[in-house]
């Protein structure tokens, strides 16, 4: 084949209508499928459920945008490049136009990546909603297995303390905070969220009756706001963390006592834990029960908390950010 028979077969492949047309169909539809994950798969989860809503609009402006200039470059430079032939005119490939006219293809499949995404959020959230209630439902058989007539357990707690009042007023104390954290345990676990000055009383109560059954020789450090009104979190929740640290902290040193902050920023709960431990071949790491706190979390706050663990070589800490309800 000739220098000229050769460059006339490149120009007549170059100009091929059926090559310009398979190349531009699949850009076209490459560019749909690059719009629909992104709203579908990044946009959508990391707006709607946190209800960022500004973030939204912003990123659906963006894809607006983002459509006709993705297009324009396979088009108009690479399938151009390739076959010499282009989609738009001379008038139609300014900038307000191809963006005009190309709104259209956009919109549809945003609408359509949009619809998708609500479909699967509504359906996780009741798949979600089904294991809360069956796990709610589950909880409570399991407590009436357990109960011992509460009001029998209360009023002899309540007898104990009037006989103890006036001769032993430390015991008689102490059995009023066990009275009121069995209350607390056995009525308020059956809803989904208390008060947070409930539950601060709850681990306060907690801790001085360890410290009293170790004769004050353990070291707590326990500080939270003064002003807590109406704020509520998930009931039971707080103490997991608590219960662990004093199963596994050394708590005898005055110097690093175990460590619990409660703080409030901007209406959301920060709660650390900090305690030393010592590893020995008794030591249990705790597992299961973190395994069932971060599934809680998850369902009841999906991407919108955090829970933090660090272990150190004798040092355990714990940092828990979730929005107070």
């Amino acid at each position: 084949m000739s220098m000229d028979q050769l460059f006339n077969a490149i120009m007549y492949e170059k100009s091929s209508p059926l090559l310009w047309s398979v190349l531009e169909t699949t850009a076209f539809t490459a560019i749909h499928m690059l719009v629909f994950y992104l709203n579908y798969s990044w946009i959508g989860p990391n707006t709607i459920p946190q209800k960022k809503w500004g973030r939204f609009a912003l990123g659906q402006v963006a894809l607006l945008l983002l459509f006709p200039a993705v297009r324009y470059v396979a088009e108009e430079v690479v399938i151009y490049h390739i076959t010499g032939g282009h989609n738009y005119d001379d008038g139609g490939r300014t900038f307000v136009y191809y963006v005009y006219d190309n709104s259209y293809f956009a919109f549809r499949i945003m609408l359509l990546s949009l619809v998708f995404y609500f479909i699967k959020f509504m359906w996780n959230a009741n798949v979600q909603l089904t294991i809360l209630q069956m796990e709610k439902k589950q909880a409570e058989l399991q407590g009436l297995k357990n109960q011992l007539s509460p009001h029998f357990l209360f009023n002899t707690l309540n007898s104990f303390y009037a006989d103890l009042y006036d001769t032993q007023p430390k015991v008689a104390d102490d059995i009023l905070k066990l009275s009121e954290m069995l209350r607390y345990v056995t009525y308020e676990n059956e809803h989904d969220a208390v008060l947070l000055k409930d539950e601060i009383e709850f681990l306060q109560h907690y801790i001085d009756l360890f410290k009293r059954r170790f004769d004050d020789g353990i070291f707590v450090v326990f500080s939270y706001p003064d002003s807590i009104v109406s704020q509520q979190v998930p009931s039971l929740l707080l103490i997991h963390f608590v219960e662990n640290a004093f199963k596994h902290g050394v708590l005898d040193d005055k110097n690093h006592p175990l460590k619990i902050v409660l703080s409030i920023e901007y209406n959301r709960l920060l709660f650390t834990v900090t305690n030393r431990f010592e590893r020995s071949e008794h030591y249990d790491a705790p597992g299961i029960g973190h395994k069932n706190i971060r599934q809680r979390l998850k369902l009841m706050y999906p991407d919108n908390h955090t829970l933090q663990i660090t272990e150190q070589p004798n040092t355990y800490h714990i940092t828990l950010n979730i929005p107070l309800l």
